[in-house]
């Protein structure tokens, strides 16, 4: 009896799965890019940097190669003038404008002026560069120094944020690790499963972000983000009380190769993420449901298996082998209609994913148990979380935001 409801709970898990990967494909296929309104807005593109990105110096180069009709600037916001960022980014800000490839009509660098214990330090970047915009700047636009964009990302954003009733737009990460280090595929198995969630339950990314310059201070969003811990996921519940809408636009998602990545780090990094979630968006209950249901569910499962084997209930057994291998097939072809339909949104502005192929789906099933597991503690870490590093700084949860402690 507990066999079978187990296997039919396991199931009917995957059939839930495949109703909202169905449904974000369908979200997906009716954002069509729309067209960027003439005159195009004076746009400023604010970069928040704490350590040189090994990509930093591609990512300004990407920046300074945008194809954007209208007068754009650039916003570099420094944790130090000590941060070794500081003079990677002056130099490659100085060559690229003394070769006259930089897009931009001016460029900025300033150091963080004020390290409040309140709020993260990126927080706190981003609240100084709202404070120090340009008269002019009718579009904000976020980006983080790992996203290498493509020449069309700024008008992109552009675009989609000029529709009406719209007052934010983002992409999101999507990873495709160039050498399929396995866990640099645990984090793209985890990341296809957090952009069907992040794009059907409304939540932005700030490394690929827009926003209309007239609602950031209305809305409340810079006040929200003296205590908060990160700038995405705290933009939405503002954005909403303002009568504003967010959308996810696919066309930008921001595709990333790197592999170099290990299981521990990754671990810790995908809780962060949840908890930026939790501490900032309205669907959180709905994001820890997903990450801890099926993993207390297939730990469940696992364990009626090893009982029914160990007192020859051979049949429960069966059932629940059955169930098992058709979950982990079914999520594995969930993954490959996910990454089908990123693969169709990166063309627009340029960018191929590898061919789908048997080996491919085999390394996904493969890395695809200890991606669950992964997931599953990251989500109960991110529940119970009382303190979270990130970059070297470390704070303390305190109620929806949090205190810096160290660094």
């Amino acid at each position: 009896m507990i066999a079978a409801l187990l296997a039919g709970a396991l199931l009917a898990t995957l059939g839930l799965q495949l109703l909202l990967t169905l449904a974000f494909a369908v979200v997906v296929r009716r954002r069509r890019l729309p067209g960027l309104a003439q005159p195009a807005p004076a746009a400023e593109v604010v970069l928040c940097l704490r350590g040189a990105d090994p990509s930093l110096a591609d990512a300004l180069m990407a920046l300074a190669g945008q194809a954007y009709p209208g007068p754009w600037s650039l916003l570099v916001v420094v944790d130090s003038r000590q941060d070794p960022a500081w003079l990677l980014a002056q130099q490659t800000i100085a060559r690229l404008e003394a070769a006259g490839q930089a897009g931009w009509q001016a460029a900025r660098l300033t150091p963080l002026a004020a390290r409040p214990a309140q709020g993260s330090l990126k927080s706190a970047s981003l609240r100084q560069a709202f404070g120090e915009l340009d008269a002019a700047t009718e579009l904000v636009a976020l980006v983080d120094a790992d996203a290498v964009v493509a020449p069309g990302w700024l008008a992109a954003l552009a675009a989609g944020c000029g529709q009406d009733g719209v007052g934010a737009v983002s992409g999101n990460r999507w990873y495709a690790p160039e050498q399929g280090s396995g866990p640099g595929l645990v984090r793209a198995i985890w990341n296809g499963g957090a952009l069907v969630l992040m794009t059907l339950l409304g939540i932005p990314w700030g490394g690929s972000l827009a926003v209309r310059r007239e609602l950031i201070e209305p809305s409340g969003w810079r006040e929200l983000l003296a205590t908060s811990l990160c700038e995405d996921t705290a933009l939405a519940a503002p954005l909403a009380r303002s009568g504003w809408r967010y959308q996810f636009r696919p066309e930008l998602l921001a595709l990333d190769r790197d592999d170099g990545i290990a299981l521990r780090p990754l671990r810790r990094w995908i809780s962060r993420q949840l908890l930026t979630a939790r501490l900032h968006h309205p669907a959180w209950p709905l994001v820890a449901l997903h990450g801890l249901g099926s993993w207390l569910l297939l730990l469940a499962v696992l364990a009626a298996l090893l009982v029914a084997l160990c007192l020859g209930l051979w049949s429960a057994a069966a059932r629940l082998l059955a169930a098992l291998l058709a979950y982990e097939l079914g999520c594995v072809a969930l993954l490959l209609l996910i990454e089908s339909v990123a693969c169709r949104s990166l063309r627009p502005l340029g960018r191929e994913l590898p061919p789908q192929d048997l080996a491919h789906a085999w390394q996904l099933l493969r890395w695809l148990p200890l991606a669950q597991w992964v997931y599953g503690l990251a989500t109960l870490r991110a529940s119970l979380a009382r303190r979270v590093e990130w970059r070297g700084v470390h704070y303390e949860v305190r109620g929806r935001g949090v205190r810096r402690v160290r660094g």
